[in-house]
């Protein structure tokens, strides 16, 4: 008898990153996958999920000069990153963004369909 641990991998992109990744997330649309959102220390990378995996820029509504320390998909189809500066919410390819009061900034965070959760410092 064989025994296999673990679940077939199917290979859709080689790329190789611009440093260590702080946090990978995936941002899901119907139960299938739409963006792939890759942390680093000083900005975000995120690639677009369909038949290829391509990396988008600012179309994506993300702000990618930035740490991403959480993002999910919200109801009603918008998307939420969370980012040591404040937070985006981004409808229909338009981002509104809430900046952290003063000089305080985002240490920690936690999202959900209906819920964004941020520690200050």
């Amino acid at each position: 008898r064989i025994l296999r641990h673990g679940a077939a991998v199917t290979e859709l992109a080689v790329s190789e990153l611009p440093g260590i990744p702080g946090g990978i997330f995936t941002i899901q649309e119907e139960g299938l996958s739409k963006y792939i959102v890759v942390s680093f220390a000083d900005a975000t990378l995120v690639l677009s999920v369909g038949e290829t995996v391509e990396e988008v820029g600012r179309e994506s509504g993300f702000l990618t000069n930035a740490p991403t320390l959480a993002c999910s998909a919200l109801r009603g189809g918008s998307l939420c990153q969370i980012h040591p500066s404040g937070v985006r919410h981004i409808q229909r390819g338009q981002a509104k963004q809430w900046h952290c009061p003063g000089l305080k900034r985002i240490e920690c965070a936690s999202a959900n369909t209906s819920q964004v959760l941020i520690a200050l410092a």
